[in-house]
């Protein structure tokens, strides 16, 4: 706090006499203006810098200012001098007794990382709904210039790694990730509110991000039909033991852990279900059902309390094949009563457990030959990597592949139209449409051309494609013979 021995040219404002005036320091370096302020009912006096070395706009800020701190006092909001970046990680560390060692680690890691160079040195008084929202384009162009091009140079030996340098970081970031940032936004914008900081409450949302970014990229990629074909059948072949995963010491165990894997990634792929939802899944949840042609299928209940929502709601696996792969699957299991997990792990202590498979598909994708890439299909051709949840979304592409509508999907799925659009109409290319023309023999090409095209419309009708999309895939079927 300077004393008044540090002022020189210090002058008070016509306006509010002695209340309010500006000076300069003596003991900086600096020649900005100061502004002193007698807020009534406030013990001491308030101070800030002018920001200027010019007086007479000094004193027009100073006297602007001076109103809004009247204001901020009326309304009972505190005058205390804070940046974003104090004022959250006190936070933070006030309330670490409420949160896991791993949540208060994500908390404060990427804060550190992305969000104090964007809101750090800002004022939380002056904060606002555009400066707020304004974070997306930060964070979407985060790791696209040359400084950070360079922290994450490719390196071989690191692909994959669990780690927690910037080698791995996701360029184009998922949806999910997005969405946590914003949660956490929200979280110290709330905390902000309730501590009289913030004259009003002000919301982000990780959809305003999704929308400033020129197409899905964020999210994870799916399978072509050709990869799909290759990704099943090394899993029919390491399940049972056969081609270039025939091994002479796989015993009992290694067979069920491989069955397990199979069993998994078509179940996923199959019912479109959440990871979280799959791992939770007890035997007692699936039911055989027939379709209106008589066709035997497998729904699954998930249940409200392992669903991502907190709703319950029935998944209807496309693909009758499930129904003997769940049964190869079940005949190895141990455990195969109705409340018990479906998939699972046996822990060091002998108990049953949730049972993690991220690793083991990374892993089993890597070695799946693909073409010339090293990393087999754990990456798409464009070095997006592929995970658990890309089975999710490659679900959820075959069936706008094939007509589904996009309300029912949107419900089997357990996520909302709009979500449905966002994440996984951009996805949707010139194949499916192509393949309309030529999946029907008993078509013409005129007749086939209609059924794509009739499709087009249904799907742009629906929300699913936009128009310029649509526009794009219509020119490829109308040059299609």
């Amino acid at each position: 706090m300077a004393s008044e021995n540090y002022y020189k040219n210090r002058k008070d404002s016509e306006l509010y006499g002695e209340r309010l005036l500006i000076y300069q320091r003596t003991d900086l370096d600096s020649d900005n203006y100061f502004f002193r302020a007698k807020i009534s009912g406030v013990k001491g006096y308030v101070r800030r810098s002018c920001k200027t070395n010019n007086a007479a706009r000094a004193m027009v800020y100073a006297e602007d200012s001076y109103l809004d701190l009247q204001s901020r006092h009326k309304g009972g909001m505190s005058l205390t001098k804070l940046t974003v970046d104090k004022f959250y990680l006190d936070w933070l560390e006030s309330n670490k007794n409420r949160f896991t060692k791993s949540r208060y680690q994500w908390k404060k890691s990427v804060w550190n990382r992305y969000m104090s160079g964007y809101f750090g040195s800002k004022q939380v008084s002056e904060l606002t709904k555009s400066f707020c929202d304004g974070y997306w384009e930060y964070r979407l162009n985060f790791w696209k210039n040359a400084d950070a091009e360079k922290r994450i140079e490719l390196n071989d030996k690191r692909i994959g790694a669990k780690t927690k340098s910037s080698h791995n970081v996701a360029v184009n970031p998922a949806f999910a990730t997005l969405r946590g940032e914003a949660s956490l936004i929200n979280e110290f914008l709330q905390a902000a509110m309730d501590r009289n900081h913030l004259s009003r409450m002000i919301k982000v949302s990780a959809q305003t991000a999704m929308a400033k970014s020129e197409r899905g990229d964020s999210f994870r990629d799916t399978f072509t039909e050709h990869e799909w074909k290759v990704l099943t059948s090394n899993l029919y072949n390491y399940a049972h033991n056969r081609g270039k995963f025939k091994g002479e010491r796989v015993h009992r165990l290694h067979r069920f852990q491989r069955m397990m894997l199979r069993a998994f990634v078509l179940f996923a792929s199959s019912t479109g279900m959440r990871v979280g939802e799959i791992k939770q899944a007890r035997w007692g949840d699936l039911r055989l059902d027939k379709d209106s042609d008589g066709n035997r299928v497998l729904v699954v209940g998930v249940r409200a309390e392992t669903s991502k929502v907190r709703r319950g709601r029935s998944a209807v696996a496309f693909s009758d094949h499930i129904i003997a792969v769940m049964d190869e699957y079940k005949a190895l299991s141990q455990y195969t009563s109705d409340d018990d997990l479906i998939f699972y792990s046996i822990k060091s202590d002998g108990s049953v457990g949730v049972v993690d498979m991220s690793a083991n598909f990374k892993s089993f994708l890597r070695s799946c030959d693909y073409k010339d890439r090293k990393e087999g299909l754990r990456f798409s051709k464009d070095g997006k990597a592929r995970t658990l949840y890309s089975l999710r979304h490659f679900y959820a592409v075959s069936r706008l592949k094939k007509g589904v509508d996009v309300y029912r999907l949107a419900t089997s799925m357990g996520t909302g139209v709009t979500q449905i659009k966002n994440h996984y109409g951009s996805s949707i290319s010139g194949e499916a449409f192509i393949d309309e023309l030529t999946k029907n023999s008993t078509k013409t090409g005129e007749e086939a051309k209609s059924v794509a095209v009739r499709k087009l419309i249904d799907m742009v009708q629906s929300g699913v494609l936009d128009e310029e999309v649509a526009l794009e895939q219509l020119k490829r079927v109308s040059a299609t013979r």
